[in-house]
């Protein structure tokens, strides 16, 4: 993956996402999740691939002594000028997800990753992160990770109207799809539930597997949605019913899937 992307992209990632309707919608989810199983007063949490700080600003706020990194420079100069902005205390690096070894913090009892941080990384780059992950984890730690499913029903029925075949397909692909954002290009890769739980499990248990974004769709809808407040609000009142079904996770944009270090 080139950070360079991000590093530019790191200039309009909030308005693009984190401030849409869509974005709220989703992350909002995630933080029901989370909210639902963890207490976080005190506890130790790392997050990968932070982005602009988002997440880790929350997580501030729920009382977590928070570490975060991203491979982006550009994006971790954003989350500094946001957590200076909430006058909140995070300790920020940049670094790749597979080199969280070399944090010096002994031990972190959450390591969280949101909205497809790790599908920038390839099976084998995914291996070493979850190497990482050990080292920096005992036994009971958990690993929440926001993952794009390989079966989004939403992407599938947007790009065949639109028939465009690859990428209606291109959650399938094994090699990873071409994805460009700013005139850089790399690859996105896709995992299912399954994919992850195979992955770790020989360290890692599944305990918690949740669809997020099933009826409130991918970003790029936003236009759409915008010009149908009521639609949206019906959209965001299904998730909430179905959030509860880990069968649905892999046709969501997202799921967040838990896993407890063994």
């Amino acid at each position: 993956m080139q950070p360079q992307a991000f590093d530019t992209y790191a200039k309009s990632y909030d308005e693009h996402f984190t401030n849409s309707l869509i974005g709220r919608a989703q992350r909002n989810q995630v933080y029901n999740c989370l909210l639902s199983a963890f207490k976080f007063t005190d506890l130790n949490v790392l997050e990968i691939n932070c982005g602009t700080g988002e997440d880790a600003n929350w997580l501030f706020k729920q009382s977590a002594h928070v570490t975060a990194t991203d491979i982006s420079e550009g994006m971790i100069n954003a989350a500094i000028a946001k957590t200076e902005k909430n006058k909140a205390t995070i300790d920020l690096h940049i670094l790749k997800a597979q080199d969280i070894q070399k944090l010096t913090k002994p031990n972190f009892e959450l390591i969280f990753s949101n909205f497809g941080g790790l599908n920038c990384l390839s099976q084998g780059e995914l291996i070493e992160f979850k190497m990482a992950c050990i080292e920096k984890q005992i036994q009971t730690n958990k690993l929440a990770l926001v993952i794009m499913g390989t079966n989004c029903l939403w992407e599938k029925l947007y790009f065949r109207i639109k028939k465009d075949k690859a990428k209606m397909l291109r959650r399938k692909n094994k090699q990873g799809a071409d994805t460009v954002i700013d005139a850089f290009n790399f690859k996105t890769f896709y995992y299912s539930p399954t994919d992850i739980e195979k992955l770790f499990e020989d360290q890692y248990k599944s305990i918690v597997v949740k669809p997020i974004g099933l009826f409130v769709p991918p970003s790029y809808l936003e236009p759409y949605l915008l010009k149908r407040p009521l639609l949206f609000k019906f959209l965001v009142s299904l998730d909430k019913l179905f959030t509860r079904f880990s069968s649905f996770a892999n046709a969501a944009d997202h799921y967040i899937i838990i896993l407890e270090k063994r």
